[in-house]
Order: structure tokens, then sequence, then C-alpha cells
């Protein structure tokens, strides 16, 4: 499975301890990213609200999804692997990558 702009994947996350280092990423590269086939440009999925968060709400969801109210987090960016994909969750519709993708250029610009 090659991930595509959209799609949530479940992953390692770099930023965990412990036995639990799984998480939903939401991909947000586009094919335009040089290394395309083996590695992908990703921001978190939590279940964690905070103030600046973008809700997965189900009508943003095209297919698949996840099993708790969740939310995206645009500025806990992660480069999984394509060997460090353990599963896929789901498809967003454009117009919800659109909306993460603004907020996500806020904090590099």
């Amino acid at each position: 499975m090659r991930p595509e702009q959209g799609d949530v994947v479940r992953s390692l996350d770099p930023f965990k301890l412990g036995s639990e280092r799984q998480r939903p990423w939401l991909i947000v590269n586009n094919k335009s990213h040089p290394f395309d086939e083996e590695q992908f440009i990703a921001v978190a999925v939590s279940t964690t609200k905070y103030d600046r968060s973008l809700a997965l709400d189900p009508e943003v969801w095209e297919t698949g999804g996840v099993p708790q109210e969740s939310f995206v987090s645009p500025w806990a960016i992660h480069s999984p692997r394509i060997e460090d994909i353990v599963a896929w969750q789901g498809r967003t519709t454009d117009g919800f990558v659109d909306r993460v993708l603004d907020e996500l250029e806020t904090y590099l610009r």
C-alpha cells in the first residue's frame, strides 16, 4: 500500500515512549515529494483537542475512519517511511486536507 495525500495511516510515533508507540497520521504531501514512493510528510492525529486542532468529524471522511473522536494537529509533523506504516485507516476529503495545509502553512511563513 502506497499512501496518498489525504490518507490516514498508522505508524510509529517518534514522540512517544514505551510499548504503545503507534498513532494515526494524516498524509499531507503530494506526488512532488522527492521520495514519494518510500517516505511521506504527515501530521499527527490525536484524541486530545487543542485550541488549533482540526476535528476529524464524520463528514471529512471519504472512507474509513478512527474509532474515537479525533483531531489533526497540523504543527506535529512526522516523515514516516513506507516500512513503518502498519495500517491504513481511511481517506479524508480534499477540502479537509486543504484546511490542514492552510493551518500548517501559518506555522511555516
